[in-house]
């Protein structure tokens, strides 16, 4: 199957109507059944062939659903996604920290979803409904709207790339500090060395707090411009 073919029938497969047949067999079934397996062993445990016996069917039968893995991956992400923060009608900086705290606990319970390779820009109907809800509070931030979807894309991938590091990263604990020790000397790394003579270089890993100080300096950023 050519791209170009491949992602039409993933676009159709994300926007058709969902199969609401009582059997295990559609379309829904299939992707609700590829997620519980996602959830439970990630992403590597997915396959045509094992969502096929999770059912009690044949991998043949699945195909006459769902073309292929790519296409079975593309819904099984989308769908977990859900739906975004309802608009909370708070200051446009309070609503984006909220769709920032819902995306976040979103890819730590599906921590799969991060591995899902990233292809283009959003398209389907609940990626674009979280893309959404994330350009209506920045619209009302004044910023220009030639800026939006940039400034969106920027916050939304902080996000999400944060949240991989979350998942991925092990602590170095309190043996850090004194293998930097080792091979950090002033002279090749002064601003490195100066932090850690300040007690400010740690490895606890919990990348949390990055995310909030990065958040809250580009929102002060963005209200500073816009009000200038």
């Amino acid at each position: 199957m050519s791209a170009d073919k491949s992602a039409a029938t993933t676009f159709r497969l994300l926007w058709e109507a969902n199969e609401r047949s009582r059997s295990s067999l559609s379309v829904d079934g299939i992707v609700e059944a590829a997620i519980a397996l996602a959830d439970a062993e990630g992403l590597g445990a997915v396959s045509m062939q094992r969502v096929a016996g999770e059912l009690g069917y044949s991998a043949m039968a699945l195909y006459r659903h769902v073309p292929g893995k790519d296409q079975l991956v593309a819904l099984m992400a989308d769908k977990a996604m859900g739906n975004p923060p309802a608009p909370s009608g708070d200051e446009w900086r309070a609503e984006i920290l909220n769709w920032a705290d819902a995306a976040w606990d979103f890819y730590l319970a599906h921590p799969w979803t991060l591995r899902v390779t990233t292809t283009g820009a959003p398209t389907g109907p609940n990626e674009l409904t979280w893309f959404e809800a994330l350009l209506r509070p920045l619209a009302r931030s004044g910023l220009a709207a030639e800026n939006l979807v940039a400034t969106a894309v920027f916050v939304s991938s902080a996000v999400r790339d944060l949240a991989r590091i979350a998942t991925e990263i092990v602590p170095s604990g309190s043996d850090y500090g004194d293998l930097l020790a080792q091979v950090v000397r002033p002279d090749r790394f002064p601003t490195l060395s100066s932090l850690m003579a300040k007690g400010a270089v740690e490895d606890d890993g919990d990348v949390r707090p990055a995310l909030d100080f990065g958040l809250n300096l580009i929102l002060e950023g963005l209200k500073t411009q816009t009000s200038s």
